[in-house]
């Protein structure tokens, strides 16, 4: 998987257009391919690659909620790079098909461990022995949590 990445990647670079018929041979009968003994197997993998990998395979398509891919002829590379930096919605529970609610649970577990955190710091509010030291690490902690 890597090796193929690598290449695609060499490719990608070299070429102000995408090779996809390089690339669909490269992946079918050499990187892949050349690893499948069954014929009719061989035969799969390459009707996989004709069906993902062609130009247009994102045309029209919606990459996450509200946001649409552009035409890939209309940007080259780095333009295609830019819009998706610039465009992409904020990251959210339903931008990746989970529920909205979803965020709440990952917020309190995040505070539960914060919290605790911040009691081993003080060495567990006990009152016995506390010396001014360990207060004003937890007082530095918390004063640079909140900045």
């Amino acid at each position: 998987m890597v090796i193929c990445s690598n290449v695609l990647r060499s490719y990608l670079d070299a070429y102000d257009t995408v090779p996809w018929d390089y690339l669909r041979f490269i992946f079918g009968e050499i990187m892949y391919g050349g690893h499948i003994t069954d014929a009719w197997d061989r035969r799969t993998c390459n009707a996989y690659l004709q069906v993902y990998q062609y130009i247009g395979l994102f045309e029209g398509s919606e990459l996450a909620t509200g946001f649409k891919s552009p035409i890939p002829d209309e940007m080259d590379y780095k333009d295609y790079i830019t819009y998706t930096e610039t465009s992409m919605p904020s990251e959210s529970p339903p931008l990746f098909g989970l529920h909205p609610n979803t965020e709440i649970g990952y917020l309190t577990n995040s505070a539960d461990r914060l919290l605790f955190e911040i009691l081993s710091i003080s060495g567990g509010g006990s009152g016995e022995g506390e010396s001014g030291n360990t207060n004003d690490a937890v007082r530095q902690t918390m004063n640079t949590l909140l900045e």
